[in-house]
């Protein structure tokens, strides 16, 4: 059989395809039945295998194949180089019958050609780079294991933190004492009434607690709600709190279910017994008739039989009713303080008392604080019948202006005529026939106590500013007088 192995000089790795490897044992046949026709002239001629082998492309015609396309490069084993064709021989065996060596790489490594059915044959070789491919493969695959090996430790040692971490956070938990929340020691310093709006939860109340100075945070008055083993609610309504106490405290207060729930009510200086039933009125729900239905006797309450009703005795101040007290109960606890407070000054006779509360509303409503003292003389001086000023009369606007029900500081002088009006004390002599407002304290001290001068006339003639000035005599206040309606000239909007 002749040699087909390529010139290896040339190209030790030049790839044989199935063609290729049809092709040159079609020329070893032609080459074989040549050799028989001529002896001599097959030794002189050059055979297929002395031909160096150049690729050859497909005929004319004839399709490409994909394994034309395909590369066999040579590899190498433990044949040692110069094997010859009975070594070959023996490769074939080896390799197979079917199998054909067709020659050697330039390593010696034997080409090896066994036949793939209709389509011809498939060379099969040893890979040269397998030894090197699998060395680095190995390689490669140690250091994938090593990396494996390395990321599992690591994941092994973060599981490992996060159990210790957390083991320490539970056992620390156990042995350090819980934040606690910022709170007032107690008991509380200024009174206030703290309103429940409807609606409102405990965070909002808490939120409001702590803005208005009552609990120290929000976060104790829920905490002490959420403690408590009250099941009450907290309802909306008035409570009585005071500044600075114990979120504990305040949530006991909050959570009693009508106890220490209150009715609110605010009553002015001045504010007149009307005005003080629809204040009552609008914080407990009581209607105003029920409510002067309760006060139609005065002398359930105490008050002299001469008193009209309870206007004047209504002390200025705040009340905090329980929501279940009645009427009356609700009216004792205003006249309570006025009652006290002229038996401190030693008023206790029932018609002295009415005077004195009498004379203390109408200094509330007609002059300021300060000048108290000196207007309660002035009115000693005008009640007197035998001075020449007045003659017994008062003649102040402000029992007039109660007399119309207005709230203004003129009137006609049609109604200062008007002696219809048993207020109109510039035509009736003497006191009106009671109180016009709720006087204060110091109103009442001052009833009590006047100061002994020789004035009959005072009138204020800057409102803003406050400013009174007294006259002994009608013609110095007339002047006065005149100042006080230039003032209201440039401040109708202040005197209306």
């Amino acid at each position: 059989m002749a040699d087909l192995t390529p010139d290896d000089s040339r190209d030790p790795q030049s790839p044989l395809t199935r063609r290729e490897m049809r092709r040159r044992e079609e020329a070893r046949r032609s080459d074989s039945a040549a050799s028989a026709d001529s002896a001599g002239s097959a030794a002189s001629a050059p055979s297929a295998a002395e031909v160096p082998w150049e690729p050859v492309d497909p005929a004319p015609g004839e399709p490409v194949l994909d394994e034309d396309r395909r590369e066999y490069p040579g590899q190498h084993n433990e044949a040692s180089e110069g094997q010859d064709r009975e070594g070959q021989g023996q490769d074939r065996g080896a390799a197979g019958e079917d199998a054909v060596v067709v020659g050697t790489d330039s390593s010696g490594t034997p080409v090896i050609v066994r036949p793939a059915g209709r389509k011809g044959y498939q060379t099969v070789t040893v890979n040269r780079d397998r030894s090197l491919d699998a060395e680095k493969q190995a390689k490669k695959a140690a250091r994938r294991k090593r990396r494996r090996r390395r990321n599992i430790a690591l994941t092994a040692a973060f599981a490992a933190f996060v159990v210790l971490v957390a083991g320490l956070s539970f056992a620390l938990k156990g042995i350090l004492p819980n934040p606690v929340a910022e709170d007032y020691p107690g008991p509380g310093g200024v009174e206030v009434v703290f309103s429940v709006n409807e609606g409102e939860g405990a965070i909002a109340i808490g939120n409001r607690l702590e803005d208005e100075d009552i609990v120290a945070s929000s976060a104790a008055f829920i905490e002490a709600v959420n403690q408590s083993r009250s099941e009450n609610t907290i309802q909306p309504g008035e409570y009585p709190l005071k500044r600075q106490m114990r979120a504990a405290d305040a949530a006991a207060i909050l959570q009693r279910d009508g106890q220490g729930q209150v009715h609110y009510v605010a009553v002015n200086r001045g504010m007149r017994l009307g005005e003080a039933m629809s204040a009552v009125s609008e914080s407990t729900g009581v209607t105003v008739q029920d409510l002067e239905a309760a006060a139609a006797d005065p002398t359930d309450f105490g008050l002299p039989a001469e008193a009209p009703s309870l206007e004047g005795y209504l002390a200025p101040g705040e009340y905090r009713f329980p929501v279940d007290a009645e009427p009356a109960e609700i009216f004792a606890m205003m006249i309570e303080p006025t009652m006290a407070e002229l038996e401190e000054q030693g008023i206790t006779d029932e018609a002295e008392q009415f005077r004195t509360v009498t004379i203390a509303s109408i200094l509330e409503a007609e002059a300021l604080t300060d000048d108290y003292p000196i207007v309660a003389g002035i009115i000693e001086n005008r009640l007197n019948p035998s001075n020449e000023e007045t003659g017994g009369y008062l003649q102040i606007d402000a029992t007039v202006i109660y007399g119309l029900g207005q709230r203004q500081l003129q009137f006609s002088e049609e109604d200062k005529q008007d002696a219809s009006n048993e207020y109109n004390t510039y035509a009736h002599r003497g006191l009106p026939p009671g109180p016009i407002g709720a006087p204060s304290t110091q109103a009442l001290d001052a009833a009590a106590h006047p100061e002994d001068n020789s004035y009959y006339y005072w009138v204020t003639t800057n409102i803003e500013t406050g400013e009174t000035k007294f006259a002994e005599d009608y013609a110095q206040h007339r002047i006065y007088q005149q100042e006080y309606r230039d003032y209201c000239a440039d401040h109708a909007d202040i005197c209306g």
